[in-house]
């Protein structure tokens, strides 16, 4: 029988747009909270960052992370605990991930984050977001699979001392239905989605023409860059 733990473990639209929304990354330190197969991290190494360390809580996630991105410290390690000893970072990540933590402990999340920032750093988030579509259409979503308005995501953050400097929407129909295509081939014929450069090539296009604030075609993910307020740095 097919291991399925690989299947979808692919560089995607969405992963190329947060790629491009964290910018260079040379020199600096960086923290991934779920860092998955260790995608971001293979990129920081290649913009010669100057540490980048990534927490999963999978074991699966974490050897197929070593095994890819040499160089970087890599720990299964729940990321809601606290990260202090882990030092300071001037990027912290959560990628896909705050969805995925129990309900209710996102303002322990981000006050652990905000904990490890440096003076000047940033968080980038990228979480569902929550509209009639993007609910409807998602699968996991009627299995507990959270999506987030932007008022509650900001409300989130200025309770844990961040102010949101950046945000954007992407993804639309096209990534969607690959969604559904692709939990349709993994969980029921454990195997790879067919026509996968065809919705890859679809759904680059959908996060190329991101928008500011959500829309009919982009309404799927929502991403957020986010600061220490002034009141808050060192």
């Amino acid at each position: 029988m097919k291991d399925i733990s690989s299947i979808g473990q692919v560089v995607t639209a969405r992963h190329r747009f947060l790629m491009k929304m964290a910018g260079d990354l040379g020199g600096i330190d960086i923290l991934d909270l779920g860092c998955s197969f260790g995608w971001f991290e293979q990129r920081a190494l290649r913009d010669r960052a100057s540490r980048v360390v990534g927490l999963d809580l999978d074991p699966v996630q974490i050897r197929r992370a070593e095994s890819e991105a040499h160089g970087a410290e890599l720990h299964v390690r729940d990321i809601t605990s606290e990260l202090a000893d882990l030092g300071s970072f001037d990027l912290v990540c959560a990628f896909d991930a705050v969805e995925h933590l129990p309900k209710g402990s996102e303002a322990g999340f981000l006050e652990n984050v905000m904990a490890v920032l440096k003076p000047g750093g940033r968080l980038l988030i990228s979480v569902p977001y929550r509209s009639f579509f993007s609910c409807t259409l998602d699968p996991a979503f009627y299995f507990g699979h959270r999506h987030y308005s932007l008022d509650s995501m900001e409300a989130l953050l200025r309770a844990s001392g961040f102010s949101v400097t950046g945000r954007a929407f992407a993804g639309g129909p096209w990534w969607m239905f690959s969604m559904i295509w692709l939990y349709m081939f993994k969980w029921v014929f454990r195997r790879d989605m067919p026509f996968y450069r065809f919705l890859e090539e679809k759904r680059t296009g959908e996060h190329e023409r991101f928008t500011r604030s959500p829309g009919l075609r982009s309404f799927a993910t929502m991403f957020i860059e986010a600061r220490p307020c002034p009141s808050r740095a060192v």
